[in-house]
């Protein structure tokens, strides 16, 4: 586990865990159990095999500190993927809202209270019916994305003193804070894995050193990081990801579920 008596948190954030049980997933998953160290992992509830639901639940249960369950969508907009939306654009508050209750609906149902009611955008698509709907329904936080670089930095800065939602169409971003209005936390990912998705199944990663630049930069701007993966594509990069949990080992860093961040 990490050294004590530090003020940075790392979260570690997978996504797209939906209807197959394969060796990429339970591999990926073995190696933050192998190595102590949480992980999100985030469910599509309309997606959700049998057989995945009940791995799910027997990893949680055999490690309830190491593993968490979180929300993705509702059904990841599959039956139109071209399209990379799943909620905001413009899907009205309504129509929105039924979707994330049917969501919540299924994830309690499978998982009761082994769940985090985290909600996470497939995509990272949202607006601003959408963080009206995800309130309404009762998640405690939403995780995103956010960028350091100068200009979204400038951005961030005025919009959070000025409590707005968006500045000239573009998101502020609340990170790790509540957001004015809500009742939710927003804690969002900052470092990435893949550089350019390829295909289906496949993915360009970043190197370890261009992973180490993001987590720098990270490092100076927040003392909450979040850590993104997606296991469909990170089949032949275990051996970096292993690598990578190495170096934040032997940094002074704690190591957290999301919900333990509130």
């Amino acid at each position: 586990m990490a050294k004590s008596g530090t003020n940075t948190k790392i979260f570690f954030r997978n996504d797209d865990v939906r209807n197959s049980l394969d060796e990429s997933l339970i591999q990926f998953t073995d190696l933050f159990i192998k190595h102590q160290m949480p992980i999100s992992l985030a469910a599509e509830p309309a997606n959700l095999s049998k057989e995945v639901v009940d791995w799910l639940l027997e990893i949680k249960t055999a490690n309830p500190d190491l593993i968490e369950i979180i929300q993705h969508g509702y059904d990841h907009n599959l039956s139109n993927p071209d399209q990379k939306m799943e909620f905001g654009g413009n899907r009205s508050y309504d129509d929105q809202l039924t979707d994330i209750r049917k969501g919540k609906a299924l994830m309690d149902k499978y998982f009761g209270e082994l769940w985090s009611p985290v909600f996470t955008f497939p995509y990272g698509t949202f607006n601003q019916a959408t963080l009206k709907a995800v309130d309404a329904t009762g998640y405690s936080v939403i995780s995103s994305k956010i960028v350091f670089s100068p200009k979204v930095k400038i951005k961030n800065f005025i919009g959070r003193n000025l409590r707005l939602n968006t500045i000239r169409g573009r998101k502020v971003n609340y990170h790790p804070d509540i957001r004015p209005g809500y009742r939710f936390r927003e804690f969002s990912v900052s470092v990435n894995l893949i550089r350019k998705y390829i295909n289906s199944n496949s993915a360009e990663h970043y190197t370890m050193n261009e992973l180490l630049s993001q987590l720098h930069l990270a490092e100076n701007n927040t003392n909450i990081i979040g850590v993104l993966f997606h296991h469909k594509f990170h089949h032949q990069h275990l051996g970096l990801i292993e690598d990578f949990l190495l170096h934040l080992k032997n940094r002074n860093f704690s190591f957290l579920q999301i919900k333990e961040l509130t």
